[in-house]
């Protein structure tokens, strides 16, 4: 597997595994401990570049490696191998990693794995409330944990959107960029990223996202206290118009009534949570912590919008 990194801040060669692991640290990728299978040999190579909120790094080490990371708060990591092979310690066992393959590392986590001597492997840093806001931005709902990716492998697509995306970054002189171009790149990766990898993170099934600057603030607003009692005139005094004005914006732009957009914002992220929560135990706990006091009707509503009842939904999460 080949991306065409040609544009890079940093590149090193005939590094020791030391050198390697230094700077790893000081880009933000976190402790790393490389112990060799034989005397040190200076064959590490490597590329690193950064790109608006995202970091990139390539490595080789040379010869057969064990790794070990340490924790990194805040960040998640994409590693990509793009050649020869590793042996990931699992928390159910080994796994084997081979060109192609990607895994998700989730803030916190630690991870270990033997190398083998022509491993070579492509990490893409992701900066937690980055792709958070990216997320919603792009009108995705997650629960209120933070984004969950499953701890599966999966083969990176070798065409495709999401690998011309991150080959066109690799090869992008990011001085030519204005920062908003930067960030709109950034972007577009994280979407394709929650596109193609499994995670707790789901479609939208409101009305397409409108545009509009005052229903997309409306909805980060609602989004970020969507476990309160939201009221019209609230919103209304965030945008600084009327609630007339307000509900005129709301049926031209959703088609909704401003209650029945709030509604289904809440229902959607209780579906999401109903899902993938595993300590959830039963249904009342979730609709009367988002302000659901009916539990009739709240059945009623979130079986219209969902396509089943929100006891079904828990029991196949449960299975």
């Amino acid at each position: 597997m080949k991306f065409d990194f040609s544009a890079c801040d940093l590149q090193v060669a005939d590094a020791s595994a030391q050198a390697l692991a230094s700077i790893l640290l000081d880009k933000g990728f976190g402790e790393h401990h490389f112990t060799q299978s034989m005397p040190q040999e200076r064959l590490t190579t490597l590329k690193f570049k950064e790109f608006g909120p995202l970091s990139i790094l390539e490595y080789a080490v040379g010869i057969a490696t064990h790794v070990s990371s340490f924790n990194v708060e805040n960040v998640y990591f994409l590693h990509v191998i793009l050649a020869g092979h590793s042996v990931e310690q699992h928390q159910n066992g080994t796994r084997i990693l081979k060109a192609g393959d990607s895994i998700f590392i989730m803030p916190k986590n630690r991870f270990e794995a033997n190398d083998s001597a022509d491993c070579r492997k492509l990490i893409v840093k992701i900066p937690t409330d980055f792709l958070h806001q990216t997320a919603r931005e792009f009108g995705y709902l997650f629960p209120l944990d933070p984004i969950r990716f499953d701890s599966k492998v999966s083969q990176f697509p070798l065409t495709g959107p999401l690998f011309n995306l991150l080959n066109d970054i690799l090869q992008q002189d990011k001085d030519e960029l204005y920062e908003r171009a930067l960030i709109y790149y950034c972007r577009l990766l994280n979407s394709g990223i929650l596109n193609m990898f499994d995670s707790n993170v789901g479609p939208s099934t409101l009305p397409k996202k409108s545009l509009h600057r005052h229903i997309e603030r409306i909805r980060n607003y609602v989004l970020d206290n969507i476990t309160t009692d939201i009221a019209i005139d609230e919103l209304a005094h965030l945008c600084q118009i009327s609630r007339k004005s307000l509900y005129n914006l709301f049926e031209r732009e959703t088609g909704l009534t401003p209650s029945a957009y709030i509604r289904r914002l809440k229902l959607e992220s209780i579906h999401s949570e109903l899902k993938n929560n595993e300590r959830i135990k039963n249904v009342t706990q979730v609709a009367l912590k988002y302000g659901f006091t009916n539990l009739g009707r709240f059945s009623a509503q979130y079986r219209e919008q969902i396509g089943e009842l929100p006891s079904q939904t828990l029991r196949d999460f449960s299975y």
